[in-house]
């Protein structure tokens, strides 16, 4: 054997432990990802917000309809009592269920319908599934109304399905539909130390429906 057929055979058994090593590498980042994606949970509003930036473009994503629905809001005739937000889950839309509902009552308004339907009917040309959240605030609320016992739980929860009724009746696909009564669990506003009006404002800002696209 020449020297030069010494150096190939060298060279080749070098590549050859590199290719195991750079394999093996390859495993343990292809491990260590699916680890990462298990025990993460992705934002999706934050994912979009990225997404939008990367591509320079808002369309089809939750950043345009945010805006979309801001403009909706915010334009004329308006919708008193709705705000919208990118939220780390995806686009919260929360309503005012003093505009929506009569005190200890869960059948939506016929003039709240008619304001808060062009919110929903934008909604409703896009593909994402929609979280109908019903929230109350943290005074206890206890009735017996024809048998049935109402709590904060059950009508925070019936006033979420009344909404999930309505969406059904615009035509909205039951597929992308899910239906959540939170009670006072997930105030939006902090009331401990308040008192007097500011105390009353809190709780009615936590009192809502909120619709969560996502």
């Amino acid at each position: 054997m020449n020297l030069d057929q010494l150096v190939e055979e060298n060279n080749e058994e070098g590549l050859d432990a590199f290719y195991i090593s750079f394999g093996d590498l390859m495993v343990i980042l292809c491990v260590f990802l699916v680890m990462l994606l298990t025990m993460s949970k992705i934002e999706v509003g934050s994912f979009e917000k990225i997404k939008s930036v990367l591509t320079g473009s808002k369309e089809n994503t939750l950043v345009e309809l945010s805006e979309s629905l801001q403009e909706i809001i915010e334009g004329t005739p308006g919708v008193p009592g709705a705000s919208v937000r990118i939220d780390k889950d995806g686009v919260r839309v929360d309503l005012d269920t003093s505009i929506l509902f009569d005190q200890g009552s869960a059948n939506i308004k016929r003039s709240a319908l008619q304001s808060i339907d062009p919110i929903l009917q934008r909604i409703k040309t896009t593909d994402y599934q929609v979280d109908v959240e019903g929230h109350s605030d943290d005074v206890p609320y206890y009735r017996i109304i024809d048998g049935e016992t109402l709590t904060n739980w059950s009508l925070s929860g019936k006033r979420a399905s009344s909404m999930i009724l309505h969406l059904l009746d615009m035509g909205f696909s039951s597929r992308r539909l899910r239906v959540v009564g939170y009670a006072h669990t997930q105030p939006v506003v902090e009331i401990k130390g308040l008192r007097g009006q500011a105390l009353e404002e809190a709780r009615a800002r936590n009192r809502r429906v909120a619709l969560l696209i996502r």
